[in-house]
């Protein structure tokens, strides 16, 4: 074998193993974190949750801003790591954030929409790089429903509503996790102080 060919050879072979991790980022038709429809028949150790990195993507409406507030504390309270980026009530600086948290690598991202337009290539960046998003009380219905893994609605501590509710914690690691779940959930923000 010429030393040559011996090269391309390796150069193939490399160039294969870099796009294979890749193909397992984007699952086919489906949104990340939402590829479960029903249970895995053996449990698996996921992520521990401390080691949980959450990009979250604020509002700036002021009505809003208690909300977001007790997202974050109910985050840190059931140990996660919540990154915080603020928006400039546009969704220009909101996607701008989504893009940042996506090259932080987070596991999982949260955005409390502003602005309804723009979201395709942003949401597809996310889930090209295997993170799953989640659209928080949102405004938004993108068509394409695999760019984001279920839509958080927000309910009192002291209702349950039909269906339950998952502490906003264990929603998320359901998520991250990529168990089965609904695309519409609601949750609690629970170790919250309203």
């Amino acid at each position: 074998m010429t030393m040559r060919r011996a090269v391309r050879m390796l150069a193939g072979l490399l160039a294969a193993a870099m796009v294979l991790p890749l193909a397992g980022c984007m699952p086919k038709d489906k949104a990340v974190g939402d590829t479960q429809e029903t249970p895995e028949a053996i449990a698996h150790d996921g992520v521990d949750r401390h080691d949980i990195g959450v990009g979250f993507v604020g509002s700036a409406r002021p009505g809003n801003a208690k909300r977001d507030a007790s997202v974050l504390r109910s985050m840190r309270a059931n140990d996660m790591q919540p990154f915080y980026a603020a928006s400039n009530d546009d969704a220009g600086s909101q996607q701008k954030a989504v893009e940042g948290f996506v090259q932080r690598d987070v596991k999982v991202i949260v955005i409390s929409v502003d602005g309804a337009s723009g979201w395709q290539d942003v949401l597809d960046e996310a889930r090209r790089a295997g993170i799953p998003v989640v659209l928080l009380e949102s405004s938004i219905t993108p068509d394409d429903r695999t760019l984001y893994a279920a839509r958080f609605h927000i309910v009192p501590k002291d209702s349950t509503p039909k269906g339950g509710a998952y502490g906003i914690d264990d929603a998320l690691m359901t998520i991250i996790d990529d168990k089965p779940h609904d695309k519409d959930m609601n949750v609690m923000l629970t170790g919250a102080l309203e």
